[in-house]
């Protein structure tokens, strides 16, 4: 284990009074040796010393040169990143500031984890990239006693990347270990063999507030401008399963399942032309009047709208509007049937009105009764969204194939690496690749009316401070999902058996 951490900090008045810099720059280094290996009674349930010598041996007598399985024992994780932060503030005059900062890091990583179910070789590890740099710039105004404001202009950039430190064609090769439920992991990880993720986000922040006395109101608007290129395919070097060490060594495999790319299925052409390629502009207006009712009672009413504004939809397969329907729709479980998909969600406004009191109940303002109730408007991450745009029906194909089921064509081999990923191996197997009509794909769809997630909160407390000078609060809150995310695997024949 080794960390080591340095950097400095330094500020200072380029113009006295008037401009002001100041930066803070650090640099971090860490090793992490890995906590489980072969050998060890943690894993003893998975595999032995001599079980590892085998599967090691078997893929260097089968593959020579285009395929080392890595080691079984001690492998070190390691990480360095290089953080910036740097400040400019300016004194325009008495009335405006401005203050200018970027924050920006630099980082990079090896991922190989092992635990007590599931054991992985080092070739499994992969490098992951993730540089962003962020630059805010606002401006507080203060444009006389009872009227205020700022505005907020800002840019993020950020670039995630995964980078296999294998061939980032080969498979990901599960072996089921000496124990049921555990797995033995060799080959490259299917979700880094093709994983690029670059987001650019404007946000643009502007409040006034208006103080006359008996009213604080606030009015603003908060919007951000996301375009994301999901550069992310799982399984495109594919999965294949052994149920056993020894089904490895006859390379007798049970199962392979893979994805691939109907246009051009090699690796360089889908980093370039990422499927889930798409915009989303978060608007938001918002108003608050904080009301002096008396000289210890406060109301405070808002409102705000959030509108998520989708620029161009994710493509509407013919597949989705023809699929089979089932004949016992809706008799055990219930959804919308994809031939009524309309593609028809987010792009409406939602609003979250909310109030809020204090109330001093005594002279002394030693008893105070305080809460509030409202709706609020969440967020999704947004690579959730990504996959209706990369699982359309029409992108992407899936293979999967179970050799108790359909045997695997004689000659084929799953693990060879290949530039088009498992493409070949689908092919010797009897799928058309480049044909969207032929084989099996998956379809990732958003229902009618969808919207943001939204609850509704309410929360009320009451605080006491006795002349002793103790402190005493009691607080209650209840919250309540209005609408939330929910995720259903549509691809089941709704078959209800009743019994007597």
């Amino acid at each position: 284990f080794y960390e080591y951490q340095t950097g400095f900090r330094i500020g200072f008045p380029l113009i006295k009074d008037k401009l002001f810099f100041f930066s803070n720059e650090e640099i971090t280094r860490r090793q992490d040796p890995t906590q489980l290996l072969v050998g060890t009674a943690e894993t003893g349930h998975i595999l032995s010393e001599s079980d590892a010598d085998a599967i090691a041996g078997t893929v260097q007598s089968r593959y020579g040169d285009i395929f080392d399985a890595g080691t079984a024992g001690l492998y070190t994780n390691r990480s360095k990143s290089t953080k910036f932060f740097n400040r400019l503030d300016w004194n325009i005059n008495d009335r405006h500031q401005l203050a200018v900062r970027n924050n920006t890091i630099l980082s990079e990583a090896t991922h190989m984890d092992r635990d007590q179910q599931d054991f992985r070789f080092s070739s499994m590890a992969f490098g992951q990239t993730n540089n962003q740099t962020s630059t805010v710039a606002e401006l507080k105004s203060r444009f006389s006693n009872s009227l205020s404001g700022n505005a907020v202009i800002g840019f993020t950039v950020v670039n995630d990347r995964r980078d296999p430190l294998s061939d980032p064609t080969l498979p990901q090769v599960q072996i089921q270990g000496r124990t049921p439920g555990t797995t033995i992991y060799i080959g490259t990880d299917r979700e880094a063999s093709i994983f690029d993720m670059q987001q650019r986000t404007w946000e643009v922040t502007a409040n006034l507030n208006w103080n006359t006395g008996r009213h604080k109101l606030l009015l603003g608007t908060h919007n951000e401008l996301y375009d994301i290129r999901y550069g992310f395919v799982n399984g495109w070097n594919g999965r294949v399963d052994y149920n056993s060490i020894e089904d490895f060594i006859d390379n007798n495999p049970y199962r392979v399942r893979g994805s691939y790319n109907y246009i051009d299925n090699t690796r360089d052409y889908i980093l370039d032309n990422p499927a889930a390629d798409f915009s989303v502009n978060m608007y938001s207006l918002y108003v608050q009047d904080e009301i002096r009712v008396s000289d210890r009672f406060r109301v405070t009413p808002g409102l705000r709208a959030d509108f998520a504004h989708l620029p161009a939809m994710p493509a509407l397969s013919d597949k989705v509007r023809d699929i089979w329907a089932d004949p016992n729709f809706g008799t055990t479980y219930h959804y919308t049937p994809l031939s009524r998909i309309r593609n028809d969600f987010l792009n409406r406004v939602q609003l979250s009105p909310r109030v809020g009191f204090r109330w001093e109940a005594t002279e002394d303002r030693s008893l105070v009764l305080r809460g509030g109730a409202g709706l609020f408007t969440g967020r999704i991450p947004f690579a959730w969204l990504a996959y209706a745009y990369y699982n359309t029906g029409d992108s992407y194909g899936a293979f999967d194939q179970r050799a108790d089921s359909k045997p695997f064509a004689p000659g084929s081999d799953a693990i060879r690496p290949s530039p088009n990923g498992l493409g070949d191996f689908i092919e010797q197997n009897g799928a058309v690749i480049n044909d969207p009509n032929s084989g099996q794909t998956q379809v990732d769809l958003v229902d009618n009316g969808f919207t943001l997630p939204q609850v509704f909160r309410t929360s009320l407390g009451i605080d006491y401070e006795a002349a002793e000078g103790w402190k005493f609060t009691v607080e209650g809150m209840y919250t309540r999902n209005i609408s939330d995310v929910l995720f259903q695997q549509l691809n089941t024949r709704d078959n209800p058996l009743w019994y007597g």
